[in-house]
């Protein structure tokens, strides 16, 4: 019961304050990638995660935080964008981290035709007055990937053998 909730709600909820925070804000609060490791692991208490699993889930986590603070650095991605795939690669695991990687590249990707495509066709003016909306119009703005790391997360978590992954 306990970890249908962690998976099914607090960590989709988690994910998405994440992604919408990035989208309006370009930034993505340290407290929501902190919570999501937090909810990681009430998730593997939970479902009696084997200690062996564990540690697979942390390695992984870690190499998403080298890998994310390695992108940082080349100024690739945002520091929360970091975070927040770290939090992603952990919940992920072995088993799933390729699965997360490719939902959120393919997701991203899609996210950035749409976005161009709007930075090139005329809007509604009452849209390009919401704050978020100009400033993600702007021909060099970057775009929130924390949006696609979000939209990654949310079909690996909702994955029919998700949550069995977790308890072997």
């Amino acid at each position: 019961m306990m970890l249908d909730f962690v998976v099914l709600i607090a960590c989709p909820t988690l994910f998405a304050i994440g992604a919408m925070t990035d989208l309006v804000s370009y930034r993505i609060p340290n407290w929501v990638s902190l919570a999501l490791a937090g909810a990681f692991v009430v998730a593997a208490a939970a479902g009696g995660m084997p200690l062996s699993t564990f540690g697979w889930h942390l390695l992984v986590g870690l190499g998403g935080l080298v890998v994310g603070f390695t992108l940082f650095a080349f100024n690739i991605i945002g520091g929360g964008d970091a975070k927040l795939f770290a939090a992603g690669a952990l919940w992920a695991g072995p088993a799933y981290i390729m699965k997360y990687c490719f939902a959120f590249a393919l997701a991203g990707g899609a996210f950035a035709v749409a976005v161009l495509v709007m930075r090139r066709v005329p809007l509604p003016a009452g849209a390009v007055r919401i704050p978020f909306i100009h400033q993600l119009l702007q021909p060099k703005a970057g775009l929130p990937y924390g949006v696609a790391l979000g939209v990654g997360a949310l079909i690996v978590l909702f994955d029919p053998l998700f949550i069995q992954a977790l308890t072997t």
